[in-house]
């Protein structure tokens, strides 16, 4: 009893300590800075200030960027930082808030691989476990988790795996199991977008090259377009707003679209094969030895064994490691600027090697008498590289520490030693700010650029989503520009005292793209004030009630379906 009992848990207590291998580092005390560790770790913080202030789905963090506002919500889901946020609100300091995230975050893609690679596999466990373990502890995994502070990226990694099982029932196996399919690419948008569009691009290669076999089985291309549908609703809380938000005004991300070349982000193809992880090498953009040489045991395993899937794995794997280099002709391919960098490549890649390893080991044809000791060895070897790895990363200088403080961590002049005209330790590379934004918001200040003649007076500018002035009148034709960066949704109330007059849409200051207050009309008010705030829109509102209904129906669809069989 005990025996089964253990081996029912074993995969979770494997995965466990392959978290703790990989968390060592962690006992360093430190965190390093890289591209993106400060950007999400003023995410978390934002998303706290904003919870504890009553607003519990924030469409703009309005203390950021110098209290202009940014509205990165709209743009890169935060929908599992609510995790970490609310670590934050019950107290637990931002370090090692992050740290448990990460922990978390780590543990369950240990989980979720474990689980694609037991269906695979056959439920061979060894595999699995080796299959877990190239997956976690490969290079291009350690650099998103430890020097890029990728977010997003590591998130990713939990979904692609569940994504790859779904894909699979939906073209070749158990067309009724789509709510695995729905799962994880419902859970990689709400993680990371770039993965996401990734995956779908990959996931819709593998429809056509199944285009006549889908066509003579309509069951299962319904199947399939039911799970889009049912998907497209789950998130488009998400997707909608976001898609409002960039064709209704111009920002910066927008020009990543089929505009940019990325020559000049791709590396030199030596670097596939630059495993180093200490501080030497700023970022590793490797997959790691094991990843890159051991599914190439594919190709020298009996044919009949191999599979189209596995086939389109391997080689789709290989293409996007080769894309990441200066060798891939980026010019003619601007239609994928969109990743902004070619090694975003390698988050899809790492999942399809790992399991191709895996597949690749468990069929090669080997003596069985010699399989346990080749096993043995290749943990071994496995075990010993990463060890000098996670070393190599436990050795590296990391600027925050358990006593920084939050608006430390805002301080780009402090962590990087200059400036910019935006604060870049809480955007990162700002995305989300108007296009051509001509405006220093680090010495901008509180002014209020007007035409009219009138008096005002700021009245409140430091609410919680809020910014009131009061003016002597109102006429027609003046217009109000304040300290607030535009996003579609903010209003201003036209108030005589206390009393709503009427609601005005904002727009955004084609110059500087800050909230300006267009008046349309003469206002005869004793006590004329413009009180501007964030209300949203009603397509906001609108899919936010489809995604609850959806996902009500789906949990109740569910449930019948458990209990018919």
């Amino acid at each position: 009893m005990r025996q089964k009992s253990f081996m029912k848990f074993q995969p979770i207590i494997f995965c466990l300590a392959i978290t703790i291998f990989l968390c060592l580092p962690f006992l360093n005390g430190q965190i390093s800075i890289g591209p993106d560790t400060s950007f999400h770790l003023n995410r978390i913080e934002a998303l706290s200030i904003a919870i504890r202030g009553g607003d519990f789905y924030p469409r703009v963090f309005f203390e950021q960027n110098f209290n202009f506002g940014y509205g990165s919500p709209m743009f890169y889901s935060f929908f599992f930082l609510y995790i970490p946020a609310l670590l934050r609100i019950l107290g637990v300091n931002l370090f090692y808030t992050y740290q448990i995230f990460l922990f978390g975050c780590c543990f369950f893609a240990s989980l979720s691989m474990f689980y694609c690679a037991s269906y695979f596999l056959k439920n061979k466990r060894i595999y699995s476990y080796i299959t877990v373990m190239v997956y976690i502890l490969n290079c291009f995994y350690m650099s998103d988790f430890y020097k890029r502070g990728a977010i997003g990226e590591v998130l990713a990694f939990i979904f692609i795996p569940i994504t790859i099982v779904g894909i699979y029932h939906s073209l070749y196996d158990d067309k009724s199991k789509n709510r695995i399919l729905l799962f994880g690419f419902c859970g990689l948008l709400l993680s990371h977008n770039i993965s996401f569009v990734l995956m779908v691009i990959l996931y819709g290669i593998l429809i056509l090259l199944n285009f006549k076999k889908l066509l003579s089985d309509k069951k299962r291309c319904f199947s399939i377009i039911i799970t889009a549908i049912t998907g497209f609703f789950l998130t488009c809380f998400f997707t909608l707003p976001l898609l409002q938000q960039m064709t209704g005004s111009r920002y910066s991300i927008n020009g990543y679209f089929g505009t940019l070349s990325l020559s000049d982000y791709a590396m030199n193809f030596g670097s596939i094969f630059d495993f180093r992880t200490d501080a030497s090498n700023y970022l590793c953009d490797s997959v790691g030895p094991f990843l890159l040489f051991i599914p190439l045991l594919y190709f020298f395993m009996n044919k009949s064994k191999r599979t189209q899937f596995m086939n389109f794995l391997i080689l789709s794997s290989y293409l996007m490691i080769f894309m990441t280099t200066n060798l891939f002709p980026w010019k003619f391919f601007t239609l994928f600027s969109f990743l902004q960098f070619p090694t975003r490549l390698l988050i899809p890649a790492s999942s399809f090697l790992a399991l191709v390893a895996g597949y690749a080991l468990l069929n090669f044809d080997v003596d069985e008498t010699y399989r346990k000791i080749f096993n043995t060895i290749l943990i071994s070897m496995i075990t010993i590289v990463s060890v000098i790895q996670l070393y190599g990363i436990y050795s590296t200088y990391g600027i925050i520490t358990p006593i920084t403080t939050s608006d430390e961590i805002k301080n780009d002049l402090q962590f990087l030693g200059y400036e910019s005209w935006y604060n870049i330790q809480e955007l990162s590379t700002p995305d989300y700010l108007p296009m051509n934004a001509n405006i220093d918001y680090r010495y901008y200040g509180d002014q209020i650029k007007t035409n009219s003649i009138s008096a005002f007076e700021i009245i409140d500018s430091s609410s919680y989503n809020s910014y009131t002035i009061k003016v002597n009148q109102l006429k027609k034709n003046d217009y109000f520009i304040l300290p607030r960066t535009f996003y579609i949704g903010y209003v201003a109330e036209i108030k005589d005292g206390d009393k709503v007059v009427c609601i005005l849409d904002a727009i955004g200051d084609p110059d500087s793209g800050l909230v300006t207050i267009q008046i349309n009309e003469d206002y005869a008010l004793q006590d004329p004030r413009l009180h501007i705030y964030y209300k949203g829109t009603s397509l906001q509102s609108l899919s936010g009630f489809i995604s609850i209904f959806t996902l009500i129906f789906v949990l109740f669809s569910t449930k019948i379906k458990r209990e018919n069989k």
